[in-house]
């Protein structure tokens, strides 16, 4: 913990240089010890609560839904040759699609909404837990399967909740890990195209040169991941008691 708070300390003596000495064009690079101030203006402001609370609304559902479904198709690819067979190209020819890509097809089915968001965010996240689970779901040493035959675990759903489950439980929570980081990132990108929320405050304060309002904004998002991680990961210790 010391060396942590040291390195932030380091950090923020080298933002405040940086802002001394204009390292950085003139007006573009916030005072650090300002932030508070400007924490609080947005606050008063009224603008903070309403911007965090519809980006959580839409980054959940987001997250929720992409990780659901990646889950759900990693596991249907990896088991069943068939459903492999059948959406291999597709999965080559829609994967190297950035998500952002998909944002004017979110606007144009959904409009500027939460629903517009969230399928682009979902979209990101699925294609993390699509392949974190298929990956993990192949690396299962096939002894496993015939041990859990032997013990009349031969079925396709007895062997999925017997064996696949419990072995692939590290591969597939650590796609889920990654997926709530990717969802804020492409939250973010998104909402600068006009869905309100943080990303939408951040590019009206950028529009103006309010750069330490577009910073608080960037703390808050960090923070709230933070928050999210160490939920999940209390949650990953529990899930995964198991582990030495």
């Amino acid at each position: 913990m010391v060396y942590g708070l040291a390195g932030l300390a380091l950090f923020i003596l080298i933002w405040r240089l940086a802002y001394v000495l204009d390292w950085a064009p003139r007006g573009t690079l916030p005072d650090p010890l300002a932030l508070p101030a400007a924490l609080l203006a947005e606050i008063e402001s009224g603008r903070l609560w309403p911007a965090a609370q519809s980006s959580l609304v839409h980054y959940f559902w987001g997250l929720g839904l992409g990780t659901a479904l990646g889950i759900l198709f990693g596991l249907a690819s990896a088991t069943l040759r068939r459903f492999d067979l059948l959406q291999a190209y597709l999965v080559r020819l829609l994967r190297p699609i950035p998500p952002l890509a998909w944002v004017v097809f979110a606007i144009a089915w959904f409009k500027v909404s939460h629903a517009g968001a969230a399928f682009v965010i979902a979209i990101g996240v699925f294609w993390l837990n699509y392949f974190a689970t298929y990956s993990a779901v192949r690396s299962v040493d096939p002894r496993y399967y015939e041990l859990a035959s032997a013990f009349g675990h031969g079925s396709y759903f007895a062997r999925a909740w017997t064996v696949t489950l419990p072995a692939i439980a590290p591969g597939l929570l650590s796609g889920v890990r990654a997926g709530i980081g990717q969802a804020w990132m492409t939250l973010i990108a998104a909402e600068l195209l006009g869905v309100s929320g943080m990303g939408q405050e951040m590019n009206a304060a950028a529009g103006v040169g309010a750069y330490d309002a577009v910073v608080v904004y960037m703390l808050i998002i960090s923070v709230v991941y933070t928050l999210c991680d160490m939920v999940f990961l209390t949650f990953n210790k529990w899930i995964l008691q198991w582990q030495p």
